[in-house]
C-alpha cells in the first residue's frame, strides 16, 4: 500500500453508514421476529376465524420495515457499494424469478409443492446474499 488512501481499514463515514443501517435494520427485524413468534403462538392460522387472515398478514408490517431499512442504506452508500448491492439484487431477483417459473410448472403438472413460495423467496434472498459476499471481496 502506497497511502493511506489504499488501506483496507473502513472509513469513518462508512462506519457511520453501517451503525445508521443498523439503526433502522435491528428494530424492524426484531419487530418481525416478536410478529412471527405471536402467529405462531395465538395466530390460529389453520383455524376458522376470520382473523387468521389478519394473522397472516402481521409479519408484513415489520417486512415494510427491512425494506425501508436496505433502502435507505442503500441511499447512504457510496457509488461502488450501490453498485455491488444492485447487482446483487438484480442476481436475486433473476434467481428467484426462475425459481417461481420452475416451480409454477412443477404445479402445474400437479405436483405438490408445500413450501414453494418459500423456496422461491429463500433461492432469491441466498443468491443476493452470495452475490454480494463475493463481490464486495
Amino acid at each position: 500500500m502506497t497511502s493511506k488512501l489504499d488501506t483496507n481499514m473502513r472509513s469513518r463515514g462508512d462506519r457511520a453508514r453501517t451503525r445508521a443501517y443498523f439503526r433502522d435494520f435491528a428494530p424492524a427485524m426484531a419487530a418481525y421476529v416478536v410478529a412471527i413468534v405471536a402467529v405462531v403462538a395465538w395466530g390460529d392460522l389453520d383455524g376458522e376465524s376470520p382473523w387468521r387472515f389478519a394473522w397472516a398478514l402481521l409479519p408484513v408490517l415489520p417486512v415494510l420495515g427491512v425494506v425501508r431499512a436496505v433502502v435507505r442504506g442503500l441511499r447512504r452508500s457510496d457509488e461502488y457499494a450501490q453498485l455491488v448491492q444492485l447487482r446483487s439484487l438484480a442476481v436475486g431477483f433473476a434467481v428467484a424469478m426462475v425459481a417461481c417459473v420452475v416451480l409454477g410448472m412443477l404445479m402445474a403438472a400437479s405436483l405438490s409443492v408445500p413450501a414453494g413460495p418459500w423456496l422461491a423467496f429463500s433461492a432469491g434472498m441466498g443468491s443476493w446474499g452470495v452475490t454480494a459476499a463475493v463481490a464486495s471481496r
